[in-house]
């Protein structure tokens, strides 16, 4: 057997993830843009980034490799781009130019994503294959590692989370039913009117037009209930973007409005005008309102609170934060409670889980935020934390990159 068979057959075998990369191209387009020749190769704009990486071809990948990608019985992608996600591609085509420049090797670490659409923590080594001078191929181990305590730590407040938005919506299923049964009775009432009116000898347009009108909202209500309790439900992975609040809080009042209505508890909506967007995990903040709200609403039923109020309110700060706040008119929380109202099993429910507050808390903090408890025995109890402005989270950004 000789060298190139050896090899061949290690490539193959090994239990390293292995790609082999063909990077005669690679060569070709750096030495026509003269990179090599710049003092700084970050002055690199994004489409020759690109190209660098997409002139990197895929010769073949090991067992091992196929496995981790996901790719086994299947076609590999032609190109390295098909590995490597936008946001590595600077990090792998400055790795490619410097062993263009004479360098052996080259490492990073990221998340590459996977055939179906997974995250791969790994780390990427590259070496120059063979002892051909220049090189034509470069070897590729792709070696997975775990997630990071943060990461690890942001996954699991992910699933604790949505096991709570499921035991919640759990709690609120009767009162949710009965909020959907509403404009669909409302539908089929109105169509039956509709079919009666068609059926005169000389039918009323006007009628039939206002019925099918009355239809048509029932529907979106219905279908509003229903995209919010979806939002709810849903299992993503814990992601912050630009969130509205007043459409948020909205969706919200949705979910609550038949819970409340059973309880006898009036709700108001308080928004400061031309409230800027928050950044933040949509369903999770969606979350913790709903959950604020349904245990404030909660405690004055069993407080037998003679006026039962609830307001949602949402104002803009001076330190580029928005205030959420959620206050009731009920008896206040007791003194008792209060020290242990948000840690995990702590609850006065009988079949409550005690893990409701304290997830909800938990997200909170991971907003970089608190929540604040402002309660007296005869004003009720106000809950309150505050996000960040979406526009001055980017500003930082910026300013920290």
């Amino acid at each position: 057997m000789n060298g190139s068979e050896k090899e061949t057959s290690f490539f193959s075998a090994s239990p390293l993830s292995l790609v082999r990369l063909d990077i005669r191209k690679t060569r070709a387009l750096i030495s026509h843009l003269r990179i090599i020749e710049r003092s700084d190769q970050t002055s690199c704009d994004q489409p020759t980034i690109c190209g660098i990486t997409n002139s990197a071809t895929i010769l073949g990948a090991n067992r091992s490799a196929k496995a981790l990608l996901t790719v086994a019985g299947e076609a590999l992608p032609e190109r390295m781009a098909g590995l490597i996600p936008e946001t590595l591609q600077r990090q792998f085509a400055d790795g490619l130019i410097s062993l263009v420049k004479g360098a052996n090797h080259f490492s990073f670490e990221g998340i590459l994503k996977a055939a179906n659409g997974n995250d791969i923590p790994a780390v990427l080594n590259a070496w120059l294959d063979g002892d051909e001078r220049p090189a034509s191929e470069v070897c590729v181990s792709i070696t997975q590692v775990n997630q990071s305590n943060d990461q690890a730590k942001t996954a699991l407040l992910g699933e604790l989370a949505h096991a709570a938005r499921i035991s919640l919506l759990g709690e609120l299923t009767a009162s949710i039913s009965h909020e959907v049964n509403q404009p669909l009775s409302s539908i089929v009432t109105s169509a039956e009117a509709g079919l009666r009116w068609l059926s005169h000898d000389q039918p009323n347009l006007e009628e039939v037009k206002s019925l099918l009108e009355r239809i048509a909202s029932s529907g979106k209500r219905a279908g509003d209930i229903i995209a919010a309790l979806r939002g709810m439900a849903r299992n993503t992975k814990p992601a912050r973007t630009a969130v509205s609040l007043p459409i948020l809080i909205d969706e919200c009042a949705l979910i609550l409005r038949a819970d409340l209505a059973s309880r006898q508890v009036g709700l108001r909506v308080e928004l400061s005008p031309n409230l800027p967007e928050v950044l933040a995990d949509r369903t999770q903040i969606l979350q913790v309102i709903v959950n604020l709200a349904t245990n404030t609403a909660q405690a004055m039923s069993d407080g037998q609170a003679w006026n039962r109020s609830l307001a949602i309110r949402a104002q803009e700060q001076r330190s580029n934060r928005v205030l959420i706040e959620v206050e009731d008119s009920g008896p206040g929380v007791d003194p008792k409670v209060r020290d242990k109202l948000f840690e995990s099993f702590s609850t006065t429910k009988a079949a409550g889980t005690g893990l409701g507050l304290a997830i909800c808390r938990s997200i909170v903090e991971a907003h970089d935020s608190k929540i604040e408890l402002q309660s007296s025995s005869y004003l009720g109890a106000r809950f309150s934390f505050s996000l960040e402005t979406a526009q001055a989270a980017s500003a930082s950004a910026v300013y920290q990159g």
